[in-house]
């Protein structure tokens, strides 16, 4: 398959293309957790050799730690900044980007991966209180221009993922959004299946639409899955994000759907904080299985 041309960019911004199968990898509790990974690694028949590891800017020493936890595991990093400012209102601040970047680069992650959501707020981290972006053509035109002057801070990619929103604002589906953002800030994608589940359910909307077909499937190089939980509110269903639990059988059925569309993907990753080693186990059995169906 050919490399796509905008992925192909020969500078510290090109999205690494790498063909064949994706990486299997986890994440749990980046500070409290590691053991746990490690853990789950060592007992899993699968290759599981990937570990999603989440630090807020300043934290250096958790960075160190988890340095030393990659290496002495045999984990490769794929980092995920929590207080990276895709979608807020605060100027850009340069040094932290950087600070972040250098990051990125101490755990050898091969990007920057963060929601599409403001994190921050007059110099304050809103690492429990997401804000929702507005899925509109304004704020498309907003966010693309802030990712693209942070991934020129930064010399590296920055992925967008899409969050998991508790209300929705605008009229723009979310891959829409993605699909407009990733085409003027010319960055990668991260395709976070619950989520997407979630958006689609909380719209009434069936999990394929025919405008998914024109959605660059080809940008997204990580993927992530978790489990859910829905509560009836009779006009409003609330599905919400569920690390800790087992992965419901219909976001299941959205990997299997999605999975032969990301034709570039490098990473499928189980976000799983708080949940059993057991459970676990049997979690990156299933995603394995469906990284096999794609591979043959």
């Amino acid at each position: 398959m050919a490399t796509p041309t905008h992925l192909a960019r020969s500078s510290a911004l090109a999205v690494p293309v790498a063909d064949g199968r994706p990486v299997l990898g986890l994440s749990t509790d980046s500070m409290t957790e590691r053991d746990l990974a490690a853990e789950v690694a060592r007992r899993s028949t699968r290759p599981v050799t990937a570990f999603s590891a989440a630090a807020l800017c300043g934290q250096d020493d958790l960075v160190q730690d988890l340095r030393e936890f990659s290496e002495s595991n045999g984990l490769s990093i794929y980092f995920h900044a929590l207080d990276l400012d895709l979608c807020g209102i605060d100027p850009v601040d340069p040094g932290m980007v950087r600070q972040i970047a250098e990051y990125a680069k101490t755990l050898g992650s091969p990007w920057i991966t963060t929601d599409f959501a403001m994190w921050v707020l007059h110099g304050e981290t809103l690492i429990e209180n997401m804000v929702p972006v507005p899925l509109t053509r304004e704020a498309v035109d907003w966010v693309g221009d802030r990712v693209k002057h942070i991934q020129d801070i930064a010399q590296m990619p920055v992925i967008g993922e899409n969050p998991p929103y508790p209300v929705l604002v605008g009229d723009l589906d979310i891959l829409t959004f993605m699909s407009a953002v990733a085409e003027r800030a010319d960055c990668g994608l991260c395709m976070d299946i619950g989520h997407l589940y979630i958006l689609r359910q909380q719209r009434g909307e069936p999990i394929e639409r025919p405008e998914d077909a024109d959605f660059p499937w080809e940008r997204v190089v990580e993927a992530h899955i978790s489990g859910i939980t829905v509560r009836d509110f009779g006009a409003y269903p609330l599905v919400q994000d569920q690390h800790k639990w087992p992965v419901d059988e219909p976001v299941w059925r959205t990997t299997e759907i999605l999975m032969p569309k990301m034709t570039r993907l490098q990473a499928l990753i189980g976000e799983s904080e708080g949940m059993s080693a057991d459970d676990l186990i049997a979690k990156l059995e299933r995603m394995d299985d469906c990284i096999e169906a794609v591979s043959r």
